[in-house]
């Protein structure tokens, strides 16, 4: 992928604004998704549709973000960042809006991949936009709150559906509000959006080689954030949880995303990224297996989704921190694109794979996956990080 660079750096006081801007932006939409996704699979779900269909329905946002980044360089620089940035929101927008029109498995499968291939560029440009203006006095800081916000909004949309309920069109309304929310600050920031460079593209198998403990913590992340999101409250309902409760650990899941965050991040910076990854891998394992011998037991449970969901996202956190350590400039936009590639990767196998897991292995086809994907982290972890400067040969 092309290189985004920033004709003139942006003063302090446009940084924050600029920051400010794409964090309200991120955090609207992550609401939005946060609430669609377990939205979309109880809908199914109560029509009785297989569990690989839900699945499949689930994963096809990120095979639409996968099928478009390689071309978002091209398209951005041949149409300009802004016009790209809003006609692909308006197009995600008209998606979410058709969802309540055409009910069909086929139509939500055909939409939901319609709004990925959407959703591509402003993914990209973002997240390389953060990059560029994070600087690297304040990048661990600022990766750590984008972490966090990306996760109260994934928090907050569950929360939204427990209130509004899955019958009705309460809950597909407020998640069509919230998509046109987040196209407000993008609108006010266009005159500062980065243009694309025209340098020639970077070896991304590179990025590979160099720093593949990074890349599998993308991996697990996507992985488990696709699966956690689709199935976790039918896995709640299948071992005999109530629907309420079901969906309120999904939210417990992800406030260990928010809440431990920042403690991760202080210890990363003290004691170093390799070791924090390692212990979330730890966790990772743990996780899956003492949730599934703790139910029955609804405080324990609450408490292990919490420790499970903050060392998923943690290692997310970090790893995203640690690029910008041992990456610079064109090498830094690589390996964004690479980590991007993989969690897209991650998010598109894993719902297919998690509603095979979940019919095969009932009830608990849903850990069993889980344990194996953290099984491939915590192997891959520990693999040195060669030297930043491999990654562009």
């Amino acid at each position: 992928m092309a290189n985004l660079n920033i004709r003139s750096q942006p003063t302090p006081k446009q940084r924050r604004l600029i920051l400010a801007g794409l964090f309200a932006s991120i955090f609207t939409f992550g609401t939005a998704f946060g609430g669609l996704v377990p939205w979309m699979a109880l809908v199914l779900e109560g029509r009785g549709t297989a569990s690989i269909w839900i699945g499949l329905v689930a994963a096809a946002n990120s095979i639409g973000v996968a099928v478009a980044a390689p071309f978002v360089a091209r398209v951005v620089r041949r149409f300009g960042t802004a016009p790209c940035m809003l006609a692909s929101a308006l197009v995600t927008l008209i998606t979410i809006v058709l969802l309540p029109v055409y009910t069909s498995v086929p139509a939500w499968f055909a939409l939901r991949l319609i709004g990925g291939v959407a959703s591509a560029a402003p993914w990209i440009v973002s997240e390389t936009w953060i990059n560029l203006v994070a600087g690297e006095t304040h990048r661990n800081r600022i990766f750590a709150m984008y972490g966090a916000i990306i996760a109260v909004g994934f928090a907050t949309g569950p929360i939204i559906l427990t209130l509004a309920g899955t019958e009705g069109p309460a809950a597909i309304s407020c998640f069509i509000g919230l998509s046109i929310a987040s196209s407000a600050p993008i609108i006010l920031l266009k005159r500062f959006m980065p243009p694309l460079d025209d340098e020639p593209d970077h070896n991304v198998l590179g990025v590979f080689r160099a720093v593949p403990a990074l890349l599998a913590a993308a991996f697990l992340s996507g992985a488990l954030d696709a699966a956690l999101f689709s199935f976790l409250p039918l896995w709640g309902l299948q071992t005999g949880l109530d629907r309420q409760y079901a969906l309120t650990l999904l939210s417990i899941f992800i406030a260990g995303n928010i809440l431990l965050q920042f403690p991760l991040g202080w210890l990363a910076d003290h004691i170093g990224p390799r070791r924090v990854m390692l212990g979330c891998s730890f966790l990772c394992l743990l996780g899956p297996v003492s949730v599934m011998f703790s139910l029955g037991q609804p405080v324990l449970l609450a408490a292990l989704f919490f420790l499970w969901g903050g060392s998923v996202w943690g290692a997310y956190t970090v790893a995203l921190a640690a690029m910008g350590r041992y990456f610079t400039g064109s090498a830094l936009a690589v390996a964004n694109a690479a980590f991007v590639m993989v969690y897209t990767l991650a998010n598109v196998v894993g719902p297919p794979l998690a509603g095979l897991a979940f019919d095969t292995w009932r009830p608990h086809g849903l850990m069993i996956l889980s344990l194996g994907v953290a099984v491939i982290f915590a192997l891959i972890a520990p693999w040195p990080i060669r030297i930043a400067e491999r990654a562009e040969r």
